[in-house]
């Protein structure tokens, strides 16, 4: 399913069917601007309706159903509320399953180091009104509350250029987020790797709309090209969503609620399908 540009998803629904009607297919979607509204407090980001409706329904349906997000996987799982989710969070750093939760191998490496570059940027953040997460595994700094945006990166900038150790670390832009975490190989695209590889998926479909879910994005191409799995990227394009996302994407939604829309239209098919 290559293409130039990603292709209205309702335009193209049949194109997504035969995906979703595989007996070993797998839902991955991220969290945050995918399936939950971007809000100024990230702590009040919650479910959308549509997708809080239909969820329950679709766990039933579908083989498996994953959340792949930056957040740490215990606040997803406390977000969601709803078992028979796979939740990964730190980006494939932390696995809940059955209530069960596991760290990857070698995901805290770079703790110390990450502390000691959130300790050098947290006066830039505090000057500027920003608020932090420290999840462990990584860190990330918000920027929505920033009265000059353009003024608080170039701070935020500058103090990157003279953080410690930073060879060690990865830093990422998202959309009003700075995210720090170590340099462990642990990221989106590994999660959807991982999930395909454990689960023995024969099609998946990856859904994402920001600069960490890049990765992931460009696993379900990977999967096209190499013709190992069926795969497909659907990318939610607001504003902030990276041209990197939109160029591997093989469809587009323009919202949270459309996403909802989607997993609505899953659901009736899959009620015909299996």
């Amino acid at each position: 399913m290559t293409s130039i540009g990603p292709k209205p998803l309702f335009d193209h629904l049949d194109e997504v069917a035969s995906l979703a009607a595989q007996p070993r297919f797998g839902l991955v979607l991220d969290y945050d601007g995918t399936l939950s509204e971007f809000v100024v407090d990230s702590g009040e980001a919650v479910l959308h309706p549509t997708a809080a409706q239909v969820l329950p329904s679709l766990i039933r349906k579908l083989p498996l159903i994953a959340l792949v997000s930056g957040r740490g996987a215990r606040n997803l799982v406390d977000r969601v509320g709803l078992d028979g989710i796979l939740y990964v969070g730190n980006h494939g750093a932390e696995y809940v399953s059955d209530g069960e939760y596991r760290v990857v191998d070698g995901a805290d490496r770079a703790r110390e180091q990450i502390v000691a570059a959130l300790d050098h940027m947290a006066p830039v953040a505090e000057e500027d009104g920003l608020f932090w997460e420290d999840k462990g595994f990584s860190v990330t700094i918000h920027t929505r509350n920033a009265i000059d945006l353009d003024r608080t990166e170039r701070k935020l900038q500058a103090a990157l250029q003279t953080a410690p150790e930073m060879d060690t670390l990865d830093v990422f832009w998202g959309n009003l987020i700075l995210e720090i975490r170590g340099r462990t190989g642990l990221h989106k695209g590994h999660a959807v790797q991982t999930i395909a590889r454990d689960h023995s998926l024969e099609s998946l479909i990856f859904i994402g709309d920001d600069t960490t879910d890049i990765d992931g994005m460009r696993a379900a191409r990977e999967f096209q090209d190499n013709g190992l799995i069926e795969a497909a990227g659907i990318a939610v394009i607001h504003d902030g969503t990276p041209q990197g996302l939109i160029d591997l994407a093989d469809f587009s939604v323009n919202s949270v609620s459309e996403v909802g829309q989607f997993l609505l239209w899953l659901d009736e098919a899959s009620s015909h399908s299996r």
